[in-house]
């Protein structure tokens, strides 16, 4: 969870670009994407809610448990 808040911190907060973001966190920029992506589905901006402040709250708002259909 550290690196999902690193990154919506460096690219929204500071204004890096995706490819930006991964080369200073020496990830893929895939993962960054990814990242980026589930967190716009997820309805989340930055800074994060409060509540969000626990890492096992952001992990399932961000992964959510399969629907059961």
């Amino acid at each position: 969870m550290r690196h999902i808040r690193e990154v919506l911190r460096l690219h929204y907060s500071v204004g890096m670009s995706q490819r930006a973001v991964a080369r200073s966190l020496g990830l893929a920029q895939g993962t960054v994407s990814k990242y980026l992506n589930r967190t716009r589905r997820a309805g989340l901006t930055w800074p994060l809610p409060p509540e969000l402040d626990d890492d096992v709250r952001l992990e399932n708002r961000l992964y959510p448990p399969p629907s059961d259909r």
